[in-house]
């Protein structure tokens, strides 16, 4: 059964990347013996059979819970745009919130201490990431592209600077850079 199954979805991805290598269309739509006649090729089965691996490799590493946040039921945006957050929790370990960005802050701070996020927002095939700490006063900052070497270039986690007074930061000897920010909770992380 299993192994139909499979073979099934290997015809499939084959005929995908027929379509994909040629860039041909076809006035209608033909049988499953006809596209496996046109793929029964070397090159389109390997092609296949490698898609079909690391689709089944990024299923069995599937290691985050994933909780749905309900959406207010307010008109409008709902509390912002729709958002996946995978959250770094000291306590709870790493797991991903879906929903709208208000809901899922609000969620957070409601059931969490102790934890960093990256709020992933997506539209029309594009997408942007917010890095944000559990502290309202500590920032992660992205480096900035101007002036400096790109091995110089590290994400500084800090708290934010008093622009009142001359951007002097309210504790100078708190601050952590790393080329990537790491995807779990370290003891530094602490210290903050």
């Amino acid at each position: 059964m299993e192994v139909l199954k499979k073979l099934e979805i290997i015809d499939e991805l084959a005929w995908k990347v027929f379509l994909n290598k040629t860039s041909m269309r076809f006035t209608r739509e033909l049988t499953a013996d006809e596209k496996r006649g046109i793929t029964d090729n070397e090159y389109y089965r390997q092609e296949a059979e490698k898609i079909y691996e690391k689709k089944l490799r990024a299923v069995n590493n599937k290691k985050y819970e994933v909780i749905e946040v309900p959406a207010s039921g307010k008109r409008g945006w709902s509390g912002g745009a729709y958002t996946l957050c995978f959250v770094y929790s000291k306590y709870k370990g790493n797991f991903v919130l879906k929903g709208y960005i208000k809901e899922v802050e609000e969620y957070l701070q409601k059931n969490y201490t102790h934890y960093f996020y990256n709020l992933s927002l997506w539209h029309n095939g594009f997408h942007r990431d917010i890095w944000k700490f559990w502290k309202k006063d500590i920032g992660i900052f992205e480096p900035s592209s101007r002036g400096k070497r790109m091995n110089e270039r590290k994400i500084e986690i800090r708290t934010y600077s008093d622009w009142l007074h001359d951007g002097e930061t309210k504790n100078k000897s708190i601050s952590l850079k790393f080329k990537r920010l790491p995807k779990r909770w370290i003891p530094e992380f602490d210290t903050l």
